[in-house]
């Protein structure tokens, strides 16, 4: 039997509107119980009198048969469609719906029902887009090597049957270039018998002269349809009318075009075969469903198996119910038809169309290129499958093409072209095991969970994305993919592939659900990156993998080398599998990336966005070390090893949280606090474990940091924070409790968009305060929030980085550093007179931070900003160091952090790009081993440096905004006291006493002895001295103890030469923070030779 399909396809351009009803005639159907109903050929009367009574009332013109073709076996149960009839009006009627009402009143007539008009579904757009990504999409690339092409195999051709997809629509230009050659050509009116009905006469095609004789010669009730047939016109032609009609051809296009024809496009079927039935009337083509239903009836009657229409109506018709299950059930047809193009607004709506929404029909609604749904077709519980239909190419009338056209009109062909295809492959297949198939294999897309104009989709896209390689091959072969990779059995064993590692690469393939199992299943790997070396590029599979399942080897891996110097990234690699016993074997490629990492095991964590800088120790006392950060989802996390949550995080803030955490004893209870600002203007302090402890609310938003300060040197320390309220701001000086300190909040009614720093400025024995504004002005303010004497001092612009506190001329008293957005860096001495200034011409944001890089005994300032460079500026002579500043190609939003990463005794400088771009420098501005490097997501907060995992090495802490991004250094850390995180230590107060090695250089002779100096001055407040002198190079160790013999700083390890130096201890701890008072010890090591020191710290 002759294999067809019928293509229903939906032409949306005015998408969606009112249904055009005629009213100048109806259908109705006539009463079973009526026998041999007929009318008078001369008189134009039926032969009941009941009925003509009613025609005569509303001046009928005439009533004549619907379906003059139907034949006595074409029924839908007991509705025989020879017995629907035209009921034609002398004019218009005013009220068509009450008049179909008084006919069904006729004990005659069973049913009366309108005609309207169906409208195609597409919406066209002139841009052009030239390559076909819906064949790609639906896997039809795959499918067709199913077939020995090269051997002269064809897909979808056969030499004893045709598919064909029958276009029921306006018109089709036949005669098409891109067409031609895979018309269906029915060899039942083959009258001379030579194999072909069309023939070349010059340059155009005609039907065969021989063959045209007036004859049904297939005794299909239809004479000379040699193409299929124009039931607009009712003749052979199914031309479009003066070539007025374009839709018909564009659906043809995607329903049967030529294949690898070296012109054109290509159709998913090809070599199925395009049938002809045009229901286009007039001069305009309007589809009526007087001819549509006929022309799906007359389809399926010439041999059509599916039947698609790309045109659509608002209304149920019962009687296009009843045309859609005849053709189905008596004569095999598929039906595909189009669901529609949303509604008259350009929107999807979910309203359901007609004959979509027809049982027995499949229902096809469109995707965009990248398997998106597009949210302009029409969604709904009727719809079946998805379809490319977002700007697709296809034929146009007059040897033309359209190469961006879209609408459900041309998702519904490409299906059709595809379901004939798939007949092809099983061709004794009845239908219901052909629509198994394409449903039951077609693609799950994101967007089936997703919505349009905050409507859901979910269950709204029927079965997913039409896949026709795997409706050809599901449970013939099988379909593998890589389920997961593993890494063993590396030097560190972290599972982390690391530069300079040999690593076993495991895979888990897995076989999708419905598909053949797996048999001799062999995985080979190849890369062309020259990162890494593979060693072993096979892995053999000993057991069949099962459909729907997966599997791995316990032994077989592949073994690939990283080179240690190599950049961090993914490499790309293809794994060949190939699966069966014997040929034709099952063989695909795969496309994977192996990750060359420092990531920390178990991050990055995923799914957040994060614009608040982390905070690293072990802060609830258990010997594990916590990362703390707040983010844009209004949650504030806590993460510990190996990215596990910490019990009680994340802790809901309610809103924003880009206030980066302080972590402290501030009641002095022994047990830390946790202090952090949301842009509700809420201050929280929580335990280590997520509880509660204070909830501050102040109008305006909390953007900066707070800082931990012992204001009133009591032993207890106080929150201090900025706010932003509109164009306003305070600084806040609170207790544990959430009691304002006496004489805050000052109200400086200036926006802050920074955290505050402190530090004693004098030194007096109190701390002070200093901020930075919008309003262009700098304040430092003492403990009684009194704003100091020279201040406010005002700049060129606003301030987006908050203030650094340090002693750099060695007098004792803090400087203040500060920056703004035209990229000037002010030094202001304590008193707010100017010590020096530095112009880089662009925003300095972030922060500023404090080391001594090149060891000179001179702190250098580091920083970034908008002129993309990162400076190292030495302020007490005007200049970089060499080698600075580096060039970074982008913007940083965050401040340089520092310390030892590799043991060598020097600073390495970390600084982040916004665009996710991380940097790791040497102290002479070379670049780190396997940086820089590229996180997801931007950067748009500091990072921190902490040995998270206790293993003797450093790990570096990214937010990003796509999530959090731990770096596991892999040498051994130092111990240099540095500035490791945003503001410089754990309370954030931007001051860090650093530890500066001072050579003294009016000592020109080598010492012949080792020697250390009393410490002066002792007792001490804040910071005391003491000069050491070396004879020979030597490593030298200088180390801060507690009475207990708890080690509390180390505050140099680095090797020397033999001379003078001078070494300061400012009362803090490794991590920064302010000692209590009490007795300590310093220990000097050069060599073998040791000194050790008590001293007196008293606050």
């Amino acid at each position: 039997m002759k294999k067809s399909f019928i293509i229903i396809v939906f032409f949306i351009f005015h998408i969606a509107e009112a249904d055009q009803i005629a009213d100048d005639r109806f259908i109705v159907y006539i009463n079973n119980l009526v026998d041999n109903f007929h009318i008078n050929e001369n008189s134009g009367k039926t032969n009941v009198e009941e009925l003509n009574k009613q025609l005569d009332k509303v001046g009928s013109k005439s009533i004549s048969q619907w379906l003059k073709r139907a034949k006595a076996q074409d029924r839908d149960g007991d509705i025989y469609l020879n017995r629907f009839y035209i009921i034609h009006l002398s004019e218009g009627h005013p009220d068509i719906q009450s008049l179909l009402k008084e006919f069904e009143s006729l004990d005659c007539i069973n049913t009366a029902e309108i005609i309207v008009a169906a409208n195609p579904h597409y919406i066209p757009n002139d841009s052009y887009w030239g390559t076909q990504y819906e064949m790609t999409l639906i896997q039809a690339d795959l499918a067709y090597d199913l077939w020995d092409i090269d051997n002269g195999e064809i897909p979808g051709h056969s030499d004893t049957a045709q598919y064909s997809v029958a276009v029921v629509d306006a018109g089709l230009d036949w005669d098409h270039p891109d067409l031609i050659n895979d018309i269906w050509q029915n060899m039942g009116e083959d009258a001379d018998g030579d194999g072909v009905v069309l023939v070349q006469s010059g340059n155009n095609w005609i039907f065969d002269p021989d063959d045209v004789d007036g004859i049904d010669n297939d005794e299909d009730g239809y004479e000379d349809n040699f193409i299929g047939w124009d039931f607009g016109t009712d003749d052979n032609d199914p031309v479009p009318l003066n070539n007025n009609y374009t839709h018909g051809t564009e659906v043809a296009g995607n329903a049967g075009a030529s294949t690898n024809n070296q012109i054109g496009l290509a159709s998913a079927g090809w070599g199925t075969k395009v049938m002809g039935a045009n229901c286009g009337t007039g001069t305009d083509g309007t589809m009526w469903t007087t001819e549509v239903f006929p022309a799906l009836l007359g389809s399926a009657q010439m041999g059509a198996n599916v039947i698609n229409l790309s045109l659509g109506y608002d209304s149920y018709l019962s009687y296009g119910q009843t045309v859609v299950n005849s053709s189905y059930n008596n004569y095999g047809a598929i039906i595909v038809a189009s669901s529609g193009n949303g509604g008259a607004d350009g929107n999807t709506n979910f309203d359901t169309q007609y004959p979509a929404g027809y049982d027995n029909v499949i229902s096809v609604s469109a995707v965009g290129p990248n398997d998106n749904f597009p949210c302009w077709p029409t969604a709904g519980e009727t719809v079946d499958i998805c379809a490319p239909g977002s700007y697709v190419v296809t034929t146009e009338i007059g040897g033309g093409y359209n190469l961006q056209i879209s609408g459900t009109s041309f998702a519904a062909p490409i299906t059709s072209s595809a379901i004939a295809l798939l007949c092809s492959r099983f061709p004794d297949a009845d239908n219901a095991f052909i629509e198994e198939r394409v449903l039951s294999t077609a693609d799950y897309f994101p967007d089936m969970d997703g919505s349009c104009q905050g409507n859901s989709l979910t269950g709204m896209l029927g079965a997913g994305r039409l896949n026709i390689y795997k409706a050809l091959s599901a449970g013939i072969n099988p379909s593998l993919y890589i389920s997961d990779v593993n890494y063993l059995n590396d030097t560190d064993e972290d599972g982390v592939f690391n530069p300079g590692e040999q690593v076993q690469v495991k895979l888990i393939i897995g076989n999708e659900e419905g598909w053949a199992d797996a048999e001799n299943v062999v995985a080979t790997i190849s890369s062309e990156d020259d990162r890494i070396a593979i060693i072993d590029n096979e892995i053999a599979f000993t057991t069949a993998i099962p459909s729907g399942g997966t599997a791995f080897t316990l032994i077989d891996h592949f073994l690939i080398y990283a080179f240690e110097d190599v950049a961090l990234g993914d490499v790309s690699c293809t794994v060949h599998l190939q699966a069966g016993m014997e040929e034709p074997f099952y063989e695909t490629e795969i496309e994977f990336d192996i990750s060359i990492s420092l990531n920390q095991y178990g991050f990055p964590v995923d799914g957040m966005v994060i614009k608040s800088s982390p905070i690293v120790g072990d802060f609830d006392g258990n010997g594990i070390s916590e990362i703390f950060y707040g983010s844009d989802n209004g949650n504030f996390y806590g993460y510990t090893i190996a990215g596990y949550a910490q019990y009680g995080f994340p802790f809901n803030a309610g809103d924003d949280v880009r206030s980066s955490p302080t972590v402290r004893d501030i009641d002095a209870d022994g047990v830390n606090e946790i202090v952090f600002g949301s842009n509700n203007g809420n201050l929280y302090i929580l335990s280590p474990f997520g509880t509660q402890e204070l909830l501050y609310y102040t109008p305006g938003s909390i953007v900066g940091s707070p800082a931990l300060v012992d204001l009133d040197v009591d032993g207890e320390y106080e929150v201090v924070f900025t706010t932003q309220d509109g164009n306003s701001g305070k600084v806040y000086a609170i207790d544990h409790d959430g009691n304002d300190v006496d004489g805050f909040p000052v109200d400086l009614d200036e926006k802050m968009m920074v955290g505050a720093a402190a530090g004693d400025l004098e030194p007096d024995g109190n701390p002070d305060i200093v901020v930075c504004t919008w309003d262009d002005n700098i304040y430092a303010i003492d403990h009684t929030g009194a704003v100091k004497e020279g201040f406010p001092v005002t700049s060129t612009n606003r301030f987006n980085a908050p203030p650094t506190l340090v002693d750099l001329d060695g007098d004792g008293d803090l400087e203040i550093v500060a920056g703004n957005d035209s990229g000037l860096l002010h030094v202001l001495h304590h008193d707010g007179t100017e010590m020096a200034s530095y112009d880089v011409g662009d925003d300095i944001r972030g922060g500023i931070s404090v080391a001594d890089l090149n060891d000179d005994g001179s702190y250098e300032l580091l920083f970034a900003g908008y002129d993309d460079m990162i400076h190292v500026w030495n302020p007490m002579d005007g200049v970089e160091l060499d080698g600075w500043p580096v060039d970074m190609d982008y913007n940083s939003l965050t401040e340089p952090v520092t310390a030892d990463l590799d043991g060598d005794g020097d600073l390495e400088v970390v600084a982040a790009m916004k665009s996710g771009m991380v940097y790791v420098f040497h102290h002479d501005a070379t670049l780190f081993n396997n940086f820089p490097t590229n996180l997801s997501g931007n950067i748009e907060s500091s990072p921190a440096i902490g040995d998270f995992d206790n293993d003797g090495d450093y790990e570096i802490i990214f937010g990003t905004t796509q999530g959090l991004e731990v770096f596991d250094i892999k040498s051994e850390k130092g111990d240099r006291l540095s500035w490791k995180l945003h503001r410089g230590n754990l309370d954030r107060t931007g001051s860090l006493a650093m530890t500066l090695v001072t050579v003294d250089h009016e000592e020109d002779i080598i010492p012949k002895e080792f020697y250390v100096s009393p410490n002066y001055p002792n007792p001490f407040n804040p910071s005391t001295s003491l000069d050491i002198q070396t004879s020979e190079r030597n490593d030298l160790n200088v180390r801060i103890f507690d009475a207990t013999g708890r080690l509390v700083n180390t505050l140099i390890n680095k090797e020397l030469d033999a001379g003078h130096y001078t070494v300061k201890w400012n009362g803090l701890d490794a991590m920064g923070q302010g000692m209590p008072t009490g007795v300590y010890f310093i220990q000097v090591r050069s060599g073998v030779e040791i000194s050790t020191q008590k001293m007196i710290l008293i606050k």
